[in-house]
């Protein structure tokens, strides 16, 4: 997150001031009062919808106090060195083996090794509680609690790291797939979706034995028709699942059933046809770019389109736009 940086200081106030206006209102100070090493704070962040990245480091040992309750989802991750966190009555340490998630309500103190270079996903509490309902179908009536340790070497988490760390990566490009609000929408979803079903929380037994019943055929035409009237917006799964009153799970399960498909490869469907359509029906004397024709549609990675619609129509879409031109 180089092209992120807010911040470059040797003035621990000023990083501590720096790094409570985006997080939470703490303290900090060196662990050893008499460490006359230099302090070298960083400060860096971005967002992708309604989740905050932060990066910190601080070059020194030190202590941290949270001296709020949380109003919000910290996922703490350490790039390198570690950090010792105590939470009530709750002990774990962060590294390279294991992440910690602070829930709402929570405080917390640290100590960190002067090695320890942290990265933060702040993410806003009424939007993961949403996600959560979209997949169980029903608001839940409290906010999700997780449990403090996060097993980083466990398959499902494991997996949703891989995720995390490709998606960090692209938020350091300039033109990076994240910079598209299609995408950064799916993105979002992807890592909330992923955080609730790979680490525990107070919500994971309701999950795994959630019941998913057949929709009603009247449900499942308002989500068709709901994917006819948006398809040119950034239209998630998780957007359908909550018009239509289901969880995201339900949703799947009812496409498959009913069409032998995904609700995001649906969509797809759909929109290479527009797409198909718009390039047909191209005036030869003005013709738009495929470029143009494709992002109207929400296709905004040209190669993957391309291919899709070569394997659909036969043809490359630039070969459809030349004919439709040369014929015109």
């Amino acid at each position: 997150m180089a092209r992120h940086r807010l911040l470059r200081t040797a003035d621990v106030d000023e990083f501590c001031s720096q790094a409570s206006q985006i997080l939470s209102v703490h303290d900090i100070h060196r662990t050893n009062a008499l460490d006359t090493t230099p302090f070298r704070g960083q400060v860096r962040a971005t967002s992708l919808g309604a989740i905050q990245f932060v990066y910190l480091e601080q070059g020194v040992d030190m202590d941290v106090d949270i001296l709020e309750r949380l109003d919000y989802y910290d996922v703490t991750l350490a790039y390198s060195g570690t950090n010792r966190i105590t939470c009530s009555d709750q002990l774990t340490q962060v590294g390279a083996a294991h992440g910690a998630l602070l829930s709402p309500r929570m405080r917390a103190q640290m100590r960190m090794d002067a090695t320890y270079h942290q990265m933060h996903l702040r993410i806003d509490q009424h939007v993961l509680n949403q996600r959560l309902e979209n997949l169980l179908g029903r608001p839940p009536h409290d906010p999700a609690i997780f449990d403090l340790t996060m097993d980083l070497s466990s398959p499902q988490l494991s997996t949703w790291m891989a995720s995390l760390r490709l998606l960090i990566d692209d938020l350091d490009k300039e033109d990076g797939l994240t910079r598209q609000p299609l995408a950064a929408a799916s993105w979002q979803d992807m890592l909330l979706t992923g955080l609730l079903l790979s680490h525990r929380h107070s919500y994971t037994r309701d999950l795994q034995e959630q019941d998913h019943p057949r929709i009603h055929r009247r449900t499942f035409q308002r989500a068709l028709d709901f994917c006819d009237e948006y398809l040119a917006d950034p239209i998630t799964v998780g957007d359908l699942a909550q018009y239509v009153g289901i969880s995201a799970r339900s949703l799947q399960r009812a496409f498959q059933e009913e069409l032998g498909t995904s609700p995001t490869r649906y969509l797809q469907s759909l929109r290479l046809a527009q797409v198909r359509q718009d390039l047909l029906e191209m005036d030869p004397t003005s013709p738009e770019s495929v470029t143009q024709i494709a992002h109207r549609w929400g296709f905004v990675h040209l190669s993957r389109f391309a291919a899709a619609y070569r394997k659909r129509y036969g043809e490359a879409p630039s070969d459809t736009a030349t004919r439709v031109v040369s014929e015109g």
